[in-house]
């Protein structure tokens, strides 16, 4: 036989859309496989491999894409959507510090190409400093925050300390303590509760009478907050900026900008437009903050993807046993065909269409089971994460993206399995079919 007259694989393709007789033909052969329990096994074994292989993916991939949802949510709870921090260009600039009057928002907003998504425009003074309560010590980022600011933290207060608790006396005199806010997690981790004084120690020293000493200030847990990200609430604590720059003994300074937009997914848009128009600042949109995280998440998706996906190629695996055992089963009928008029790719389009059709139940079967597994987990939370994790159960989403990428990836890996023997079929000669066919 001439090779030149095997079709070739978009050949059979073709025919499978120009031929609806061969998809028929397809499942014919599908029903008629005589006497063969061995062949109706790996059928069989073929729909489950693929099955299993869609499920996983699905599930999986719902679960990740779950996590990374219930962390953006937390996010936009945070009210730091954008971040702007001064480089040493900006005149006035002291170690991270420059005046207030740096960065006028009056000025800057209505030349925002998205100004109508900004909703704050808050100074903050922020520094690092290590936060010591008897024999326990922990190293946090204090920010000084304006008191509309701190209007907006008030909500995710779970507990406060009584007004009369930030009142010490000593003797006759008064001494009112600044109030400090810390998270959940760090008041759970060295046992702290609303009413008890800590001090703030600042890496930066100052000039005492004998020598160099750092700075030191004495602060009361006037609240705990909680705002569902665990590594703001235990490396971030808030206080009054007055407070915050009297220990730091910096007057009118200002550490950076944080901004809250209206619209979470658009905050990319407008930290570009600030960058424009602020050269000699750092401007990061929560994405960026937050990166190595996300990239990370992204990372593991992929991979996951990949590693699950070979569920499926091993199941093509026995898709080609399938279809290469129906076609020494089907010799004669081959014959038939192609005695009758039946093209080559005519043929391989018959044997291809069996090997999609076993694909498409098991990536349909996969779709409803992996829907079915993905409702059951998200309705009855039976699975329960240790505490690290900042969700208790699995958290799960359904994003039809999701479903359509799978089975289109499922179903291109079982049609380029399902070639070969289809193309077997195709090189049969009609002959040696009627011959020695049984």
């Amino acid at each position: 036989m001439n090779k030149n007259s095997i079709p070739s694989d978009s050949g059979a393709v073709r025919h499978l859309w120009q031929s609806p007789w061969t998809g028929w033909v397809g499942l014919r052969y599908l029903k008629s496989k005589k006497n063969s329990r061995f062949l109706s096994f790996i059928t069989l074994l073929s729909v489950f491999g693929v099955g299993l292989g869609v499920t996983s993916m699905i599930v999986v991939l719902s679960v990740m894409d779950g996590f990374e949802a219930e962390l953006k949510k937390r996010l936009v709870s945070t009210e730091l959507h954008i971040l702007i921090t001064p480089s040493p260009q900006v005149p006035g600039f002291d170690a991270g510090f420059v005046p207030k009057s740096s960065l006028d928002p009056a000025q800057i907003l209505p030349q925002v190409e998205a100004k109508d998504q900004v909703e704050s425009f808050w100074p903050v003074i922020a520094t690092e400093v290590i936060l010591k309560t008897g024999r326990q010590v922990s190293g946090v980022v204090v920010k000084g925050i304006t008191p509309e600011r701190m209007t907006k933290l008030k909500p995710q207060i779970v507990e406060a300390a009584d007004p009369q608790m930030l009142v010490q006396h000593q003797g006759a005199e008064t001494i009112h303590l600044p109030g400090l806010f810390i998270g959940q997690e760090l008041a759970y981790q060295i046992g702290l509760i609303p009413g008890d004084q800590v001090s703030l120690i600042s890496p930066t020293e100052m000039e005492g009478p004998m020598q160099s000493v750092p700075r030191i200030k004495r602060f009361v847990v006037e609240g705990v907050y909680r705002s569902g990200v665990p590594e703001q609430e235990l490396h971030t604590v808030f206080a009054q900026a007055s407070a915050v720059r009297s220990f730091l003994r910096k007057s009118d300074a200002v550490s950076q900008w944080e901004i809250t937009v209206a619209n979470f997914d658009r905050a990319a848009k407008t930290a570009n437009s600030l960058r424009t128009l602020l050269p000699n600042f750092k401007v990061q949109d929560w994405n960026q903050l937050n990166g190595h995280l996300f990239a990370s998440l992204r990372l593991e998706r992929i991979a996951m993807f990949i590693i699950l996906a070979f569920i499926v190629i091993v199941a093509s695996f026995n898709i080609v046993t399938t279809l290469t055992l129906m076609v020494l089963e089907k010799k004669r009928e081959i014959a038939i065909m192609k005695a009758m008029g039946a093209r080559h790719g005519q043929v391989a389009a018959v044997f291809l269409s069996e090997g999609i059709l076993i694909g498409s139940l098991g990536v349909f079967g996969g779709l409803l089971l992996g829907f079915g597994l993905c409702s059951v987990l998200r309705r009855y939370e039976f699975i329960q994460l240790p505490e690290i994790y900042y969700d208790r159960t699995l958290p799960v989403t359904f994003d039809w993206r999701y479903y359509a990428g799978i089975a289109v990836c499922a179903i291109l890996i079982v049609l380029f399995a399902c070639l070969y023997p289809s193309r077997r079929a195709a090189r049969l000669n009609p002959l040696d079919g009627i011959r020695f066919g049984s």
